[in-house]
């Protein structure tokens, strides 16, 4: 296993490889995790694959410009780090952002993709495969309340790693999701101010950049392009609510290639960092078709 500091272009990644000589597989994290969040995945692959786990821009020990928090910003970095690495193609599993990052990955960059699985980014937030129920106006103000919200909270100054992670903990332990390896991911994410003080990875400014952009996203204009084999990872609340399950359908119709699978009791997407066995044989399954 190698850690590196990769120049990706616009942009310096960290990355975490596994090396084979096999085919790639890209692991793509969730929004405010970081490349930590793959560790208990990584056994069940890494005897039959080329493992590259990465930090996104704003995240863990990758870069932190002030701009680009756009899903394409995000897949270009990537595609920056594959030509850096001379990887002409790889599989790509994305979780949450990790998601959109390779659903625009595979929409827009086909010839690079050779396969995609998406635990998320399986429903836009408004329109047909969309969740938001109400008309467009509504949708419109709920955006802007959202976002006005987000700008007027202060980004959280921790005076210690371990005041960091014990907020964290208090907000993940009563659903479940907190053990080592969530604590670790919340460690390894902990950035150190110059002005003394800790925050958390993808801070406030680039949450919100990313945010503006989010709720305009309309998946369904990416799925429609997307020419490799998909596997859509919904999560136990997905398949427990009519709207989302209806968008989930709506969306792999549109990609010839994608299928659903259905994990009982996958919890999106802390699944990887707390019980990630069933998922994974799922994945390796859907590699090996």
């Amino acid at each position: 296993m190698h850690v590196n500091r990769v120049n990706a272009g616009q942009i310096e990644l960290q990355v975490q490889e596994y090396e084979r000589a096999a085919d790639v597989i890209i692991f793509l994290h969730f929004s405010a995790a970081n490349l930590t969040m793959w560790q208990k995945a990584v056994s069940y692959f890494e005897d039959r694959y080329h493992l590259i786990l990465v930090d996104l821009r704003g995240h863990g020990k990758s870069g932190t410009p002030l701009v680009g928090y756009h899903m394409d910003d995000m897949a270009r970095d990537v595609v920056g780090l594959m030509d850096r690495f001379r990887l002409e193609r790889a599989h790509i599993v994305g979780s949450s952002l990790g998601a959109e990052v390779g659903l625009n990955l595979a929409a827009g960059y086909p010839e690079r993709v050779i396969s995609l699985v998406c635990d998320g980014a399986l429903a836009s937030e408004f329109g047909p495969y969309g969740t938001w129920e109400s008309d467009l106006a509504g949708f419109e103000a709920h955006v802007e309340h959202q976002l006005e919200r987000m700008h007027n909270t202060p980004e959280t100054i921790y005076p210690s790693v371990e005041a960091l992670v014990e907020n964290s903990r208090k907000s993940l332990e009563p659903m479940g999701w907190w053990n080592g390896d969530v604590e670790a991911m919340e460690r390894y994410g902990a950035i150190e101010l110059d002005e003394g003080g800790y925050v958390k990875s993808f801070r406030k400014f680039a949450r919100e950049e990313y945010m503006r952009h989010y709720f305009h996203y309309r998946l369904e204009d990416y799925y429609r392009r997307v020419q490799c084999p998909l596997l859509m990872l919904p999560g136990a609340d997905v398949l427990e609510n009519a709207r989302e399950q209806a968008a989930l359908e709506g969306l792999c119709q549109l990609a010839p290639g994608a299928r659903i699978a259905d994990i009982i009791g996958w919890q999106h997407p802390y699944g990887w960092m707390l019980d990630p066995a069933k998922a994974c044989r799922v994945i390796l399954e859907f590699l090996d078709l």
